[in-house]
């Protein structure tokens, strides 16, 4: 006798599937956040899929280090589904024609106790770009750090420049927040 396959036993599969892949997936190095606002909501987003693809501190000196970062675009989720998937269009992030970021963080300066400034080199949505980077050790082993920069998207091409006659026009500065660890 052949069993009759229902619709929510195809879902249940596929949701199973997924939990396979999504366990044997690596785990991020950290947290990749964003907040911006306009004049009726705070945005406060992340990046659910980023990897760091270099991770080269000579002698553990951050002043001669290099971390770069590889994000996938398509993975920004945000507290409110809808504005997550508008993230994902071509208003945004255009993630049909720009699916990844890199960034590459270097030039570390020392700004107080476990605290440095360095510059990232950002490729966002086919544009280049540097913008100033604080951070600090948050832990020396593992080597882990917590920062934090502001982007300005229409730098990079990303939504209409801030217009104050439209409410829901958001600000063209963009925080951004990393806590990553670097090493094991």
């Amino acid at each position: 006798m052949m069993r009759k396959i229902t619709l929510p036993t195809i879902a249940l599969a596929l949701l199973t599937a997924v939990r396979l892949l999504a366990a044997d997936a690596a785990p991020l190095p950290g947290e990749l956040t964003f907040t911006t606002h306009n004049s009726v909501y705070n945005a406060e987003g992340r990046f659910d899929s980023w990897k760091l693809t270099k991770v080269d501190i000579p002698g553990g000196d951050l002043t001669k280090g290099t971390v770069e970062i590889e994000v996938d675009l398509a993975s920004v989720n945000e507290k409110a589904a809808k504005l997550a998937a508008h993230l994902r269009t071509p208003d945004f992030f255009d993630v049909a024609t720009h699916p990844k970021a890199t960034i590459a963080i270097t030039g570390a300066k020392p700004a107080g106790e476990k605290r440095y400034e360095a510059t990232a080199t950002i490729d966002l949505h086919g544009v280049k770009g540097t913008c100033p980077v604080a951070f600090e050790v948050v832990s020396e082993k593992p080597l882990a750090i917590k920062g934090t920069a502001t982007l300005d998207r229409t730098a990079f091409k990303i939504g209409q420049p801030y217009d104050a006659a439209n409410k829901y026009a958001p600000l063209n500065e963009v925080k951004i927040g990393i806590s990553a660890k670097l090493t094991d």
